[in-house]
């Protein structure tokens, strides 16, 4: 009898620890494709915008985006409440696969695409692209981590998400670089031409991120793909209640619970520090290379490149080991400290490089280490708030804080003085970052006070 129940518990552990190496598996690879796809699009959509649009008119997209996001967010959440996890990461990952397609045809339409190089705001083109891939983060990138969150243990997060980050830094790493070298090695082709050719590369990137969605949901056990035990029992327990969420119970959710607020402040203060020292970049770029839309390509993706490889050394050694050597509080420390540094690093040397090493320090510091560790925030919260509060996080958060930065970039223009606009920017982004150490720290402990008595973060009273 006992040797009996030895060999089923051994079964069990044995079956446990096979599907969380496929769970890790199917996931990294996932991650690999969506952020090889962004790699691609990201570097593309700056210099589309600056070639098409200019570069006087990047701080407004962020007011569009604001006020097209609350229809998008109602949208999401109406999904969120209908769809299953994995359905929901399927849709988003469709949806732009089918549009990266319509925008590789106009990008290479002779009146409205690359052909044309006449530099205006009236170009709708290159408004819609830079505005569809500011959405991309929330919408593929942030779905993805929900689902992820949603299907991980604390145990399972510390482990191994440091992997699944250093998949996509790799994805990253050999999307851009192969896209390096095709514009290198064919340095004959029109931007007309090998431009809408990467965007169709990008959506089949996207194809096999679905694929290996596909794969988790059909090999690995039901049981398996719940996460946190508190979170799944409230979750289950919210579904048989009479008192249905609404469409507005993320944005709700966020703004009344203080640790859903604290992470909207952590996401709030990287993106508005870091939307001034890219514009700025930007601007430099736009300057060096006079608009020319397949040069600066080139440049932003040699940029991608570098935060990608930094990126991945970064979410390789550290973010797979250090949150299970000094906690989760710590490791949430360790962004800001480093803005600080960073800031008066351009304020002491104002120059091009000088921008460059420090938004390839502060966005390898951010996806390789930062993003995935404040990911792990969300194990101990309700399905409500790993979705739907989260998607309002980042997509207000990003937002509203390049809003801000853009504020800042435009005083800083109309200042006139190369000087006085960083003196404005460093001193601005260092006093972000010293309120981001005291939030980071408070949230930090709410979460491991969270863990320890084994609790949930959103669960409704009944």
């Amino acid at each position: 009898m006992i040797q009996k129940l030895v060999r089923r518990l051994s079964k069990n552990e044995l079956q446990t620890e096979q599907d969380d190496a496929l769970k890790l598996i199917f996931l990294a690879l996932t991650n690999f494709f969506i952020i090889g796809s962004y790699s691609i699009l990201r570097s593309l959509k700056t210099s589309i915008f600056l070639g098409l649009v200019g570069k006087e008119y990047v701080p407004h997209t962020r007011i569009i985006t604001i006020i097209l996001l609350i229809p998008t967010m109602i949208l999401y959440a109406k999904l969120v409440d209908r769809l299953k996890r994995y359905q929901l990461v399927y849709f988003f990952l469709g949806i732009y696969g089918i549009l990266y397609l319509v925008f590789a045809y106009f990008l290479n339409h002779s009146v409205y695409g690359l052909h044309n190089t006449l530099t205006s705001p009236w170009r709708i083109l290159g408004w819609s692209f830079e505005i569809f891939m500011d959405l991309y983060q929330v919408l593929i990138v942030g779905t993805f981590w929900s689902f992820v969150t949603s299907i991980s243990t604390p145990s399972f997060a510390n482990s191994n998400y440091g992997f699944i980050v250093a998949a996509a830094r790799i994805g990253g790493i050999l999307s851009t670089g192969l896209s390096i070298l095709l514009l290198v090695t064919q340095a004959k082709l029109e931007s007309w031409i090998s431009i809408p050719f990467l965007v169709i590369v990008s959506a089949f990137f996207l194809i096999g991120a679905a694929l290996c969605i596909y794969l988790l949901a059909k090999k690995i056990s039901p049981n398996h793909l719940h996460g946190y035990q508190a979170a799944y029992d409230a979750d289950k327990k919210s579904e048989h209640s009479s008192n249905k969420p609404t469409i507005w119970e993320g944005i709700k959710l966020m703004i009344t619970e203080p640790y859903v607020l604290g992470i909207f402040a952590m996401v709030y203060g990287f993106e508005i520090v870091n939307a001034i020292f890219d514009y700025q970049m930007q601007v430099f770029v736009s300057l060096k290379y006079n608009n020319e839309v397949l040069a600066m390509t080139k440049f932003m993706l040699f940029y991608t490149l570098s935060f990608q490889i930094v990126g991945f050394f970064l979410a390789f050694f550290g973010t797979s080991k250090l949150p299970k050597k000094i906690g989760v509080q710590k490791c949430l420390l360790l962004m800001p400290i480093t803005v600080i540094a960073l800031a008066l690093y351009v304020l002491a040397l104002p120059n091009l490089l000088t921008t460059y090493i420090v938004c390839v320090i502060m966005r390898a510091a951010y996806y390789g280490f930062n993003q995935p560790v404040r990911e792990i925030l969300y194990i101990p919260t309700v399905k409500d708030i790993q979705f739907k509060a989260k998607a309002w996080t980042d997509s207000f958060g990003r937002s509203f804080s390049k809003t801000s930065g853009s504020v800042v970039n435009i005083a800083t223009i109309a200042s006139n003085s190369p000087y006085c606009a960083i003196l404005i920017q460093s001193s601005f982004s260092l006093g972000i970052a010293l309120i981001w150490v005291v939030i980071a720290f408070m949230v930090g402990k709410k979460y491991q006070t969270t863990i320890d008595r084994n609790e949930v973060i959103g669960k409704k009273s009944t």
